[in-house]
C-alpha cells in the first residue's frame, strides 16, 4: 500500500503525537471543577461548576478545603494562583458542621465526561484523518482541498486539546486559543478559493488577511493571561467572541455574494454551503456560543456540538463528486414549511413540560426542552416525508389512489373525440371514486344587463334549487373552487367570459362530508378536466375547419394535409410504441420475474401450477406487448429499410394467417424514407385485413419497379365488397387510410372487389425525388 505524500502524511502524524500528548492529560483526572476562595487564612469553595466532577458529589459552596493530592490547600500553587480546582487525585474537605469528608476523585462517576473529554475528540481525530485522506487522494492538486484539509485538521485540534485546556495544560491552552479562531479564518480562505471555479469573488485576499490578525489578537491575549491569571476570566468571553464575530463575516459574505451571483451558475453551490454552513455552526454557535456569552450557561457541550462539522467535509466531498446538485430550494422549501409546524408545537409541549416540572418559562432547562422538541418535530417531519414516499407514495382518494385514478380517467378519455362523450366520463369518475349518488353537469349563464347568473343547460334533472345556484356569485369562482349546498356540493370545471360549466354532486351515500384527500382529489380532477375539456373544443373547431377545407374540384382534401395528418400519425405511434416498451412492458417483465421468484420458493404442487399458468399468461401478454410495438414503430425500417421490414412482417404474418401467402418483391428498390414508411404502412393495413375480414385461403403480394415508377399488386380469393356508385366510398376505413396515403404522395391506386369475388388492389408510386 503506498504511503501519503509527505505534505499530508506530517500534519497528520503531528496531529497525532499532540492528540496522543493531550489525551494522556486528560486521562490522567477528570475535571474536578470548581472555583475557590481564601477567607481568614483558609481556602472555602467558592462556586461548583456545572460540568465539572464536583458537581455530581456532595461539595457545596463555603466547604473548607483541607487537603489536595496529600497537600496543605494553602501551599497549592494551583489555587494560589488561579484560585480554581482543575485536577487532582484525593480531596480533603470540611462541610458547614466541622465534619471531613475524604474523596478520590476518579472517572467512575463520571463516564460521560470520559466519554466527551476523551473518546470522543479521538474518534473525531481519526475520523477526520480518514476524511482528509480521502479527500487527499481524490483531488490533491486542487489547492482548495488542501486548505479544507488545514481547516479539518485545525478543528481536530481545538476539539482534542480542549480537555487538556480546561485542565490547565498551558500547551493545550495556547493550540486551543489559536485553532478555535483560526478554524473559521481557514473555512474562509477555502471558500474564497472553492467559489472561483464558479467565478465567484468571495473575499478580498487584503481583507482575509486582515483577519489572520485576529488569531494574533488572540495569541497575544493568552500570552498576557500566562503573566497575569487574575484577568482569566476575560478569555472565554473573547474568543467565544471574536469566533460568533467569524461567522457573522461568513454569514454577510454567503448572503452578499448570493445576492450578487444568484443569476449564475454558482448559486446553487453558494445556497449548498450556506445551508451546510448552517448545519455545521449552528449547534455551536446557538446551543454553546451564544447561551455561554449571555447567560454563562449552555444548552448543548461543545464536545458535542463540534460534532456537526464534520457536515461540511462531506458537503464538499458531495460538490466534488456529484453530477448534479439535489433541489437545494425545495430543502430550504421543506424547511421553512416545517418550521412553520414545528415551532408552535414545540413551544405548547416544552411549556407543558416545564408547567408539570414548576420550571420558570424563561430558564435554560425550558431552552433545552423547547430547543431539542423543536429539532425532533423537524427531523420526524422529514422523516414522516420519507415514509409516506416509500410507502404511500400517492395522495388517496376514497376509492384508490390519485395517480392511478388520473391515469385511468385519462386512459378512458382517449378514446373520446366529442365534448359530450368527455362529460359523461368526467361525471362517472365523480360518482364512482367519491361514492355519490349522482353527478350531472350544468352550465350557467350570466345576463348581460342584469348580471344575474341562470341555468343555461343541464344534463340532467337538478336535484338543487336553482335558485340556490343562481345567487351564487359565480364571476368570482375559478377552476377548481368548491361550493357546498344542503343537499350536495358543485365544483367548477369550465371557466368563460359570462359563463361557467360546474359538475353538480348530490351528497356521498355515506352520508359523510368530503374529507381533504376527497377535496384534493376533485380539486385536480377540476383543474385537469378543465384542460381537456378546452383542448378537445379547439379540437372540434380545428376538425369543423378541416372539413371545410377541401379543394372545389375533387372535393378532396389537398395533399400537404393529408401528409401532415399522416405524418403527425407516425409521431403519434413512435410515442405509443415507446410508452408501451418503456412502462407496461419493462412492468410485466419485472412481475414475470417476481412470480418466477415465488414459484422457486413455493412448496405446494398446487400454488407452482397456479403461478405456472399465471407466468404462461404473462409470456403471451410480453408476447403481444412486443408485437403491437413492432407494429406500431417497425424497428428495421429506419435502419434496414423497407424489404427487411416487409420480410419480417412477411414471416409474422405466416404464422398469424390461416391463408396462404405468395411474394415477390424486388430488392433493388430504392425510395425516399416517406414513401418506404407509407408503403411498408399499406403492405400491413392489407394483410390485416385479410386476417380479420376477407377469409381468405390464398393471398399474393407483388412489388416491382420499372421505369420510374414502383408498382405493388395485391390480390386475395376472400369475401370482397360492392363499390359504390360514389367512387371510392369503401365500408372498410382501412381502404380508405390507403387511398389517402397513396394520394399524399401523388400516387394512383386502383381497386377491384364484388361480393365473393376477393379484392385487388395495384398502387402505381412515381420516383420523382427518390434517391437512385
Amino acid at each position: 500500500m503506498r504511503l501519503p505524500d509527505k505534505k499530508i502524511l506530517l500534519p497528520i502524524v503531528a496531529l497525532l503525537l499532540f492528540i496522543s500528548y493531550v489525551s494522556y492529560i486528560t486521562i490522567q483526572s477528570p475535571l474536578v471543577g470548581f472555583s475557590v476562595k481564601e477567607e481568614g487564612g483558609k481556602w472555602i469553595v467558592d462556586e461548583v461548576f456545572e460540568n465539572g466532577w464536583a458537581y455530581n458529589q456532595n461539595i457545596h459552596v463555603d466547604d473548607i478545603i483541607v487537603e489536595i493530592d496529600g497537600e496543605y490547600s494553602g501551599e497549592n500553587r494551583e489555587i494560589i494562583k488561579t484560585q480554581l480546582i482543575r485536577t487532582a487525585k484525593s480531596l480533603t474537605l470540611l462541610d458547614g458542621n466541622g465534619q471531613e469528608k475524604h474523596y478520590i476523585v476518579s472517572y467512575q462517576t463520571e463516564i460521560g465526561q470520559l466519554v466527551s473529554h476523551f473518546f470522543l475528540p479521538i474518534a473525531y481525530t481519526i475520523l477526520t484523518i480518514y476524511v482528509s485522506l480521502y479527500l487527499y487522494r481524490k483531488q490533491k492538486h486542487d489547492v482548495s482541498v488542501i486548505v479544507l484539509i488545514q481547516f479539518l485538521l485545525c478543528i481536530a485540534l481545538a476539539y482534542g486539546s480542549a480537555g487538556a485546556s480546561s485542565r490547565g495544560d498551558l500547551i493545550a491552552r495556547f493550540v486551543n486559543a489559536v485553532t478555535f479562531t483560526g478554524c473559521l479564518v481557514l473555512y474562509i480562505r477555502f471558500l474564497n478559493i472553492f467559489l472561483k471555479r464558479f467565478q465567484v469573488s468571495f473575499i478580498k485576499e487584503s481583507h482575509l488577511w486582515k483577519l489572520y490578525m485576529l488569531i494574533v489578537l488572540i495569541l497575544v491575549e493568552n500570552v498576557v493571561l500566562f503573566f497575569i491569571p487574575a484577568l482569566s476570566n476575560i478569555q472565554t468571553i473573547t474568543e467565544l467572541g471574536v469566533f460568533s464575530l467569524l461567522l457573522i463575516v461568513i454569514i454577510t459574505l454567503l448572503i452578499k455574494n448570493y445576492s450578487k451571483y444568484m443569476n449564475q451558475p454558482g448559486s446553487q453551490a453558494i445556497k449548498l454551503l450556506v445551508l451546510i454552513f448552517a448545519l455545521a455552526f449552528s449547534p455551536f454557535t446557538l446551543l454553546y456560543a451564544v447561551p455561554s456569552i449571555l447567560f454563562n450557561q449552555y444548552f448543548l457541550n461543545a464536545e458535542i456540538a463540534v460534532i456537526f462539522l464534520l457536515l461540511i467535509p462531506i458537503g464538499f466531498i458531495y460538490l466534488q463528486l456529484a453530477e448534479k446538485l439535489f433541489d437545494i430550494d425545495y430543502i430550504i422549501g421543506r424547511l421553512k414549511y416545517y418550521t412553520m409546524l414545528a415551532f408552535p408545537f414545540s413551544v405548547l409541549l416544552a411549556g407543558g413540560i416545564n408547567l408539570i416540572l414548576n420550571n420558570d418559562l424563561f430558564s435554560i432547562p425550558f431552552g433545552t426542552t423547547l430547543i431539542w422538541t423543536f429539532v425532533s418535530s423537524i427531523l420526524f417531519l422529514y422523516w414522516k416525508e420519507w415514509i409516506d414516499y416509500k410507502s404511500r407514495k400517492y395522495l388517496f382518494s376514497s376509492k384508490g389512489d390519485l395517480q392511478t385514478n388520473l391515469y385511468t380517467f385519462f386512459h378512458k378519455t382517449q378514446e373520446e373525440n366529442k365534448v359530450q362523450g368527455i362529460v359523461a366520463r368526467i361525471l362517472s369518475e365523480m360518482e364512482e371514486n367519491l361514492e355519490i349518488q349522482q353527478a350531472i353537469f350544468i352550465q350557467l349563464e350570466q345576463d348581460e344587463e342584469t348580471r344575474n347568473w341562470r341555468v343555461h343547460t343541464a344534463s340532467s334533472e337538478i336535484f338543487i334549487d336553482s335558485m340556490e345556484l343562481e345567487k351564487v356569485k359565480w364571476e368570482s369562482q375559478t377552476i377548481g373552487t368548491l361550493i357546498f349546498f344542503p343537499k350536495g356540493f358543485a365544483v367548477v370545471i369550465g371557466s368563460e367570459v359570462g359563463m361557467r360549466q360546474i359538475i353538480l354532486c348530490d351528497e356521498k351515500k355515506s352520508g359523510t362530508n368530503l374529507n381533504v384527500e376527497e377535496k384534493i382529489w376533485i380539486e385536480m380532477m377540476a383543474y385537469f378536466s378543465s384542460i381537456v375539456l378546452e383542448n378537445m373544443k379547439l379540437i372540434e373547431g380545428l376538425v369543423v375547419q378541416i372539413s371545410n377545407l377541401k379543394l372545389q374540384e375533387t372535393n378532396q382534401h389537398p395533399t400537404w394535409l393529408s401528409r401532415l395528418l399522416f405524418t403527425i400519425s407516425e409521431k403519434e405511434r413512435a410515442s405509443l410504441s415507446n410508452d408501451l416498451h418503456d412502462s407496461i412492458l419493462q412492468e410485466q417483465l419485472q412481475l414475470l420475474r417476481e412470480i418466477e421468484d415465488l414459484e422457486r420458493m413455493a412448496d405446494s404442487t398446487t400454488l407452482k401450477d397456479k403461478l405456472n399458468v399465471i407466468k404462461e399468461q404473462m409470456l403471451d401478454n410480453v408476447h403481444l406487448i412486443r408485437e403491437t410495438c413492432m407494429e406500431l414503430r417497425p424497428p428495421l425500417l429506419n435502419e434496414q429499410g423497407l424489404m427487411e421490414s416487409l420480410y419480417q412482417l412477411i414471416r409474422q404474418t405466416k404464422l398469424r394467417s390461416s391463408f396462404l401467402l405468395h411474394t415477390s418483391l424486388d430488392e433493388k428498390i430504392k425510395m425516399n424514407k416517406e414513401k418506404e414508411l407509407i408503403l411498408y404502412r399499406i403492405v400491413q393495413e392489407l394483410f390485416n385485413n385479410a386476417m380479420k375480414h376477407s377469409n381468405a385461403r390464398s393471398v399474393n403480394l407483388k412489388l416491382y419497379q420499372s421505369d420510374e415508377s414502383i408498382h405493388l399488386i395485391y390480390e386475395d380469393d376472400g369475401d370482397g365488397f360492392e363499390i359504390n356508385d360514389e367512387g371510392y366510398s369503401f365500408s372498410s376505413m382501412g381502404l380508405v387510410g390507403i387511398k389517402e396515403r397513396i394520394r399524399s404522395i401523388q400516387g394512383d391506386i386502383d381497386i377491384v372487389s364484388s361480393l365473393g369475388q376477393g379484392l385487388k388492389v395495384t398502387i402505381d408510386v412515381g420516383m420523382e425525388g427518390d434517391l437512385k
